[in-house]
């Protein structure tokens, strides 16, 4: 099953027509995940969130879904000591939502339940809000449809590894990063996103290259944690970020510019045709120019859905630990992200030799420093 936003197609290439959909939460062609796109590590972009197995259920009331609840976990986890979550969540739809508080209340009601009958799950179960750790716990799911139907899904510790690009570690695969102001557009949430889905923020010191950066809403927010940036784009960033120490500023095309040396992080979130950032990403990935990355692409309309299908196929041909993912913050987009294989490391020690087949003509900025007051 997967729980698909407003914004998702219907299927996503190779993956087939749904022989069911019901709202906006579709059970996939095949009888395991491993049949999405045909792909050895399956790979789903445009789901909120993936519910392997998933089975319907039904119940009138909060106490009913509770008691019913409660059963199911009894017989999942009979068995297994490990640590579990819990993720209660509504399904968006074009029909009317459940409120969120609803399901706080059932994920309560729960607790209560569990407290009665079963104490041993309630040691185990692990509430921290903060995402869970993989691929250490146990994950069930409760996506609640309407109020009164929903589904449930199971996916042992064993399996994450295999259902990482599809399932989300966050509640109904939503991830809210706080607004902020100081920021030059609201487009940082992007990056900071990802950083929270990689539970791997960029850090002090480390390489970054924008792409297509102005008006710097990346650059800025790599700036904020510490990084050296080099920004490539015609017009210039906001005025305080191309004063930063940390700032490289070169106008330049960003489909043509080549680093004199492997970065620690491609970012690029340019506005293009599909076509020309995959083959953008595949060159740099190719070329071992980056060792991480988190690349936006952006589609006119729902034609042009099907490009992603051979990029996730070139990738894992590739062995990079990508995912593939419409994420909270992005609109009629997906971003590319993750770490390139480590299988290229070599090319790390031979990028200097590599040859610039086509010569990017920049032009550095050299930013007058300004006295402190």
């Amino acid at each position: 099953m997967e729980c698909r936003s407003p914004l998702a197609p219907q299927a996503e290439g190779a993956t087939g027509r749904p022989d069911l959909a019901v709202g906006n939460v579709e059970k996939l062609e095949g009888r395991s995940a491993h049949g999405v796109s045909g792909l050895q590590t399956p790979c789903v972009a445009f789901a909120a969130q993936c519910l392997p197995d998933a089975l319907e259920v039904s119940a009138p009331s909060i106490s009913q879904w509770a008691a019913k609840t409660v059963q199911w976990l009894i017989e999942r986890l009979y068995g297994y000591n490990g640590s579990w979550r819990l993720h209660v969540f509504c399904v968006p739809t074009t029909q009317r939502h459940v409120t969120p508080a609803r399901c706080r209340y059932i994920e309560q009601a729960v607790a209560d339940l569990l407290r009665k009958k079963q104490r041993r799950l309630l040691r185990t179960w692990n509430r921290d809000p903060k995402p869970l750790a993989l691929p250490d716990e146990g994950l069930l799911q409760l996506a609640l449809r309407t109020s009164t139907v929903g589904y449930w899904s199971a996916i042992a510790p064993d399996r994450w590894h295999d259902l990482r690009r599809c399932v989300s570690r966050f509640p109904g695969g939503v991830v809210e990063v706080p607004a902020d102001r100081q920021a030059p557009s609201r487009a940082f949430a992007k990056l900071a996103e990802v950083e929270l889905r990689l539970a791997r923020p960029i850090v002090a010191g480390e390489t970054c290259v924008d792409l297509g950066s102005s008006p710097g809403s990346w650059a800025y927010w790599a700036l904020r944690r510490g990084a050296h940036v080099v920004a490539i784009d015609r017009s210039p960033l906001r005025d305080d970020l191309m004063h930063n120490d940390r700032l490289t500023f070169l106008q330049a095309d960003a489909f043509h510019y080549q680093p004199a040396e492997p970065v620690d992080w491609l970012l690029c979130d340019v506005i293009a045709f599909p076509s020309r950032v995959i083959e953008l990403a595949e060159r740099w990935l190719a070329r071992g120019w980056c060792r991480h990355f988190c690349v936006t692409i952006k589609f006119r309309g729902r034609g042009e859905y099907s490009k992603i299908d051979s990029l996730k196929a070139d990738l894992e041909a590739g062995g990079h630990d990508f995912y593939l993912r419409r994420l909270t913050a992005n609109k009629n987009e997906v971003t590319l992200f993750g770490a390139r294989s480590c299988y290229n490391a070599k090319r790390d020690r031979e990028s200097e030799l590599f040859e610039r087949t086509q010569p990017c003509q920049t032009k550095r900025f050299r930013v007058r420093r300004r006295p402190n007051p």
